[in-house]
This record gives C-alpha cells, sequence and structure tokens, in this order.
C-alpha cells in the first residue's frame, strides 16, 4: 500500500483472502470497550443490542427500495412510523417517512417546507429558514443543496433560542422557522410554544429538530420530568425529526421524519412517472437501501415496548446523576444543567482541551464542543456502572495531573 498526497493507492488483490484472514485483520481494528463506548453511542442494552442485530441481519440484504410497495415491508415500515408518532400527541392524520438519519430527516422537512413555499408563498425566490445559533449543522448542509439561506440567532443565558430574536429576524422570504428538542450544543430544549407562534403568526413552517430527544423525552416525561412542550400538542409545529438510532436504541442507519398532517407530507415526496421504468416514487432521499434497519427498529421497538423504554429512561436518569455527581466532585470540573442528553462538562482552571487530549491519551474517544469549549459525555442505556467509574476515575487523574504542573497538551475538540 503507498500512500499519495493523503490518498491511499492499492489495486485490487489478485487472490482473495480467507474468511480467517480477514476476520484476523478486521479483529485488529475494532476498538475496545470501554474507551470507544461514547464513539458509539447510542445503544441499549446487549438484550436489545442482540434483538436488533438478530432482525437487521435477517432482512440486510432486502431492498429498502420498495418499501411503499411491497405488503410485508410496507407494513412493518408503517407499524415503525405508527408507533414513533404515536409518541409525539399527533393529530389524527400525522404520519411520517423512514430515513437513515438526522441529516436526512432535517433535509427532508426543508425540501418539504420549501416545496410547501412555492404553494403557499409563490413570490418568494430566494428563501430562507430563520433558527437559533444552536440549530444542527445539517441545516446548513440541506439549505446548501437546497439553494436556501440559513439566518441564526442569539441564545439567551442558558444556550436556549429566544422567540423575540428570530421574530426580528424573520423577513419577506422566510419559508421555515426551526428549533431544537434539544439542541445538541448544550442539550436544552429551544422555547418551542413561544418560538411556534412566531412562526404561527407569520404563517410558516415550523419543525423541530428532535432527533436526540424524541424518543427519550416522552418517558422522561413519564417518569415525571418537567420539559418545555415540544411536539404536536403544540400548535403550529409541522414536522419532526426523530432519530430512531439515539434513544430509540435501533440500529444505524435509522430516523424519521414525522409530518403534524398527512397533507404535509405529499410536500416531502417527489414522484416521477419515468417513460422507461414507470412510477418512481420512495419514502426519501435514498434509492437502494437496506431494509435491515426497518426490520431491526420493528423489532426493538416490539421487545422494549413501553415499559422497557421507561426502564431504559430511569437507568439514563441514573447515569446522568453519577455523572453529574463525580464530575462535580474533580477540582476545576463543571458539569452543565441540561434538560436531556447529551452530558457536558468543562474545566474552569485546567484548559478543557487539555483534558480532552488527556482523556484521549487514556484511551477514551471523546466528543465535544469548541464554542463553548466542552466535553461531551454520550451516555446511554448499555453504559455499566464499572465502565463510569473507571472514566471518572480517569478523569479525576488527568485532571488532577494537569492542575499539579504536568503536561498540558491542548487537543483538537471535535464534534464528528
Amino acid at each position: 500500500m503507498e500512500m499519495t498526497d493523503g490518498r491511499i493507492i492499492k489495486p485490487l488483490p489478485k487472490s482473495g483472502m480467507t474468511f480467517e484472514k480477514i476476520k484476523e485483520d478486521l479483529s485488529k481494528l475494532e476498538l475496545p470497550d470501554p474507551y470507544a463506548h461514547f464513539a458509539r453511542a447510542f445503544r441499549g442494552p446487549k438484550d436489545v443490542q442482540e434483538v436488533g442485530k438478530y432482525a437487521f441481519e435477517r432482512f440486510m440484504s432486502d431492498n429498502g427500495f420498495f418499501s411503499l410497495y411491497l405488503p410485508y415491508m410496507q407494513t412493518i415500515e408503517q407499524e415503525v412510523i405508527a408507533m414513533g408518532v404515536s409518541l409525539l400527541n399527533p393529530t389524527e392524520t400525522s404520519t411520517g417517512n423512514f430515513t437513515s438519519g438526522g441529516t436526512e430527516s432535517n433535509f427532508s422537512a426543508l425540501h418539504a417546507a420549501r416545496n410547501w413555499a412555492r404553494d403557499h408563498k409563490p413570490h418568494i425566490k430566494k428563501p430562507n429558514i430563520v433558527a437559533p445559533f444552536t440549530i444542527h449543522p445539517s441545516f446548513q448542509k440541506a439549505s446548501r443543496y437546497l439553494d436556501i439561506e440559513v439566518i441564526t440567532t442569539e441564545l439567551d443565558e442558558n444556550g436556549r433560542g429566544v422567540a423575540a430574536n428570530i421574530a426580528a429576524a424573520v423577513n419577506d422570504n422566510t419559508i421555515m422557522i426551526a428549533a431544537s428538542a434539544p439542541s445538541w450544543h448544550y442539550a436544552n430544549i429551544d422555547p418551542i410554544p413561544e418560538i411556534a407562534a412566531v412562526a404561527v403568526d407569520a404563517n410558516l413552517w415550523m419543525h423541530v429538530d428532535g432527533c436526540i430527544g424524541s424518543y427519550i423525552s416522552p418517558f422522561l416525561e413519564m417518569l415525571g420530568e418537567k420539559l418545555t412542550p415540544w411536539d404536536f400538542r403544540v400548535p403550529g409545529v409541522m414536522s419532526i425529526s426523530a432519530d430512531l438510532h439515539k434513544f430509540g436504541y435501533c440500529q444505524k442507519p435509522a430516523s424519521t421524519i414525522f409530518w403534524r398532517e398527512a397533507a404535509l407530507q405529499d410536500y416531502h415526496y417527489v414522484a416521477i412517472d419515468d417513460p422507461f421504468l414507470g412510477p418512481y416514487k420512495l419514502a426519501g432521499f435514498s434509492g437502494s437501501r437496506s431494509a435491515g434497519p426497518i426490520f431491526a427498529a420493528w423489532a426493538v421497538f416490539n421487545y422494549l415496548g413501553e415499559e422497557g423504554y421507561l426502564r431504559l429512561a430511569r437507568r439514563l436518569l441514573d447515569l446522568k446523576e453519577k455523572f453529574t455527581k463525580g464530575v462535580n466532585a474533580i477540582e476545576g470540573l463543571r458539569m452543565w444543567d441540561v434538560d436531556v442528553m447529551p452530558l457536558h462538562f468543562h474545566s474552569e482552571k485546567a484548559p478543557t482541551s487539555a483534558v480532552y487530549q488527556g482523556l484521549l491519551d487514556k484511551g477514551w474517544l471523546m466528543l465535544g464542543l469548541v464554542n463553548p469549549e466542552a466535553i461531551t459525555i454520550a451516555a446511554d442505556a448499555a453504559l455499566s456502572d464499572e465502565d463510569a467509574d473507571l472514566f471518572l476515575a480517569d478523569l479525576r487523574q488527568v485532571t488532577e495531573a494537569i492542575l499539579a504542573g504536568g503536561t498540558a497538551q491542548k487537543g483538537d475538540i471535535r464534534y464528528s
């Protein structure tokens, strides 16, 4: 193998490897647990993983391309959509689509809003959307594909969007307002009722990015947690993105985009009557795709049920308390207050990026934030108390060594 300008130059081997050799080579690449845990999040306990893996592998060669047409696949996908939307205080006709992830779900919402605006605001030639500064980068990405401007607005002192700031930024070319429930950056829910009221007053599409929270927040509320209303109970909310492969504990890649009314879903579809192939209409942006994630999601939903998801939500609350106490007990570190997940903390004495690098040197693969700097703990229900204790012990050792005057090399904090 040769490297040229960062590219690997390697021809296809003339003779194939044995299966044993392939397994041997791949085993050398596998990242060790628990150090890779936070980079693999979000996962359910072993039994949940096995259920999803079984269904995924059984149907991974089936083509999800046909999910709108083949009855055996269509039924399973529509049952997943029905179970998912049932958690969001739906209307009588609320529905959704299965997608590959939050990026595709948010892209789908933006695409639908653009098409909706062509009917309802035909004067707009250079559309834009308005959202808090913490809106996920997938909106910027989708907007570049769709030639839409993204206008971001300042936050309050707790990292939440401000309805008045959004209202002030709306102009004659605005087609959508978007907000998060919660944002990844601060893990807090934007004031969705107030922001949605701005959208209603301006006759705009209102989208809630619930990729993180949609499959955990309903169960947290059932357990008595007080959260800002954010789903279809809020007037004006027209679409919600929800990642199955986060706190739905389903196999990647799997997400959902939900529509308040079935009529709004029509703006999502691209139906083509090809002169040679005939009708061409798909559930999402993708063409051929594995049906494995669809069947895995169905299996996990039915395996856990409401009782199972409530049990895992309690586990997350326990982990949240454990990490909050553990991190705050280390000199100079402070855990952020968050509504949902993920958890974030920063260092008030040593450089946060140095603590981050120290954890990397210990073998922990971590995510983080750059403005302001913070380290992310992407806890999930698969994390054991023993692994959490090991992380906290390593974190203490790293932090104390830096504060004692040891090496403090700053790391390159990354979200992705």
